[in-house]
């Protein structure tokens, strides 16, 4: 339980309909189509946007400083959020749309060059260090353009399990597995090296706090401020022994558009390690900030990530928007 005046950790906040929601929408995406899903999901989405305080705050304090970001001098206010968090619907029937073959290579721009060629045809399995910047899930249809790949996804939920259950039955064919890390210890580490071995794309997500409260991070400039990174991703990734790359897959209009580029592992002395950790931490930020200027709307992380996220909290209980 969280004490009084403290805010909750990620992991302490409901996912609520976690149990019948993504069912219920890969159901009416597989039998209706895309447009009725989203005719069904709008007002769930208004309940929630309604209803989450917390996930409304931390998306009003986010869009206010990737428009600072951009050089833009209007203040978002709560249409800009609530499109903020139709985009993540939006997102969730990308995923599904990728799980069931729908989006082929055709749709995802960046797919074409040298570097992508070679990586499709290395067997070796590759260590990808990505974001909740759109649906990383579309790399399916990258990743299986020539043979059949697996992709797996470190989430930090604990509903992996039902979320593969989910993919079994809407999607029998998906070569997209979860595996449930909510901390980064030895057994994942086991799991996820045998998945390497196996000519697998290890996706892991860089930009969420651990799991548990006493998780090690470091900080980097993001948008403007100092935000805390964790360690967790970055030295599992390092631990794989395997080529490691930073991929981002989000929408551009009508299209998909992919981002990679190689990251270094830690390779240094126990005494550079964190130096070196430091780098690759700043390094993704930065990235990941370039990124999110061009797509705002398509980040989501839902939860304060800043300290300066009690402004926000202050302004709504002076009924500003």
């Amino acid at each position: 339980m969280a004490t009084a005046g403290r805010a909750k950790h990620w992991t302490e906040l409901e996912e609520r309909g976690a149990d019948w929601g993504p069912s219920l929408m890969a159901f009416i995406y597989r039998t209706l189509g895309r447009t009725m899903c989203r005719v069904v999901m709008a007002p769930v989405i208004l309940f929630f946007y309604v209803m989450g305080t917390r996930q409304r705050r931390a998306s009003l304090d986010y869009l206010r400083r990737a428009w600072a970001a951009q050089g833009r001098t209007d203040r978002p206010g709560h249409w800009h959020a609530l499109r903020h968090f139709f985009a993540f619907g939006d997102c969730l029937i990308d995923k599904y749309a990728a799980w069931l073959g729908h989006i082929v290579r055709a749709d995802v721009d960046g797919t074409d060059s040298a570097g992508f060629e070679e990586l499709r045809r290395d067997p070796r399995g590759i260590a990808v260090i990505t974001a909740h910047f759109g649906a990383i899930e579309i790399v399916r249809a990258i990743a299986t353009r020539d043979h059949r790949r697996r992709v797996t996804i470190v989430i930090h939920t604990k509903h992996a399990r039902r979320y593969n259950d989910l993919l079994k039955r809407f999607a029998p064919e998906s070569q997209v597995s979860l595996v449930e890390a909510t901390d980064f210890g030895v057994g994942a580490a086991v799991e996820l090296a045998a998945a390497v071995e196996r000519g697998e794309w290890v996706v892991i997500m860089g930009d969420r706090m651990p799991a548990s409260r006493n998780g090690r991070t470091l900080t980097a400039e993001f948008l403007g401020a100092p935000a805390a990174f964790p360690q967790g991703p970055f030295i599992l990734a390092s631990a794989l022994r395997a080529p490691t790359y930073m991929l981002f897959c989000y929408k551009a209009g009508a299209k998909y558009r992919v981002h990679l580029s190689p990251l270094s592992r830690l390779e240094g002395s126990r005494r550079n390690r964190m130096a070196e950790l430091g780098g690759l931490i700043e390094r993704y930020a930065r990235t990941l900030e370039e990124l999110v200027k061009v797509a705002p709307y398509q980040w989501f992380n839902f939860y304060e990530f800043w300290a300066g996220a009690a402004s926000v909290r202050e302004e709504e209980r002076r009924g500003g928007d």
